[in-house]
């Protein structure tokens, strides 16, 4: 097999995902507002206070998941199953499919697919690893468009960001994530059964995805969406 993954509950990387969420927005979005569970969103609260030391978190953290796990045990199994199932059938159409997006072979060989119980799913290139939230709502991201949205992440960062020779080197830090997030808008519903929904992206990246999406329609070129996307961001990145 050209590439492989692993699936696991870590309750380390656990902690880490809710402690981390608690200190950081991303793209302008709270994930606080992602929470449903009145317990959940008291331990969240809890933690995310400005004085609160992180050695405290963690261990108000450890204590709640671990009882998580014993009564959400079924439906961590479920999950888990599911997910699976799902790369079982998909995970070679997917990693082949990112490569015909990209038009360039996947820059890692392994991923590591990190479950979590936080509604974040955070990513880390020099490791491979990739969170997936655990969750039996099917209106939450499903699995394998997860995976493509984050391994988009991976292409466009070490195609591009990390090649001295590409403008996008040159990008601040706000302008290559706002880029970045954007050009998710590539995983469409072209690529339905693949996945179930497009993807949706960030509130504050949709006018700029949909002057992206008319391009990708256009030419179904990713590096000519990357020229256009740098052309324009400008009109767009306040």
């Amino acid at each position: 097999m050209k590439y492989s993954y692993t699936i696991k509950l870590f309750i380390d990387d656990d902690i880490w995902n809710w402690y981390d969420a608690s200190q950081h927005s991303s793209h302008g979005f709270d994930w606080r507002n992602n929470l449903n569970d009145e317990t959940d969103i008291k331990i969240y609260n809890q933690i995310s206070k400005s004085k609160f030391q992180k050695k405290d978190a963690h261990e108000i953290l450890e204590k709640y998941l671990k009882d998580k796990y014993q009564s959400q045990a079924e439906i961590i199994t479920e999950y888990t199953n599911n997910v699976k199932k799902e790369f079982d059938k998909k995970f070679d159409t997917a990693c082949n499919t990112l490569e015909k997006i990209t038009g360039k072979e996947l820059v890692l060989k392994k991923y590591k697919f990190i479950l979590t119980t936080f509604p974040r799913c955070p990513y880390n290139l020099e490791t491979g690893e990739i969170f997936f939230y655990i969750t039996l709502n099917k209106f939450w991201v499903d699995p394998i468009e997860n995976f493509l949205h984050e391994v988009l992440h991976f292409q466009f960062i070490h195609y591009w960001q990390n090649n001295p020779k590409s403008p996008v080197s040159k990008l601040s830090y706000e302008d290559f994530e706002f880029l970045k997030e954007s050009l998710t808008v590539v995983l469409d519903n072209d690529l339905k059964p693949l996945i179930n929904n497009a993807d949706r992206g960030y509130p504050i990246h949709q006018e700029f995805r949909k002057e992206l999406h008319k391009n990708w329609k256009k030419h179904h070129d990713f590096e000519k969406l990357v020229d256009f996307g740098l052309s324009v961001l400008k009109n767009y990145q306040n």
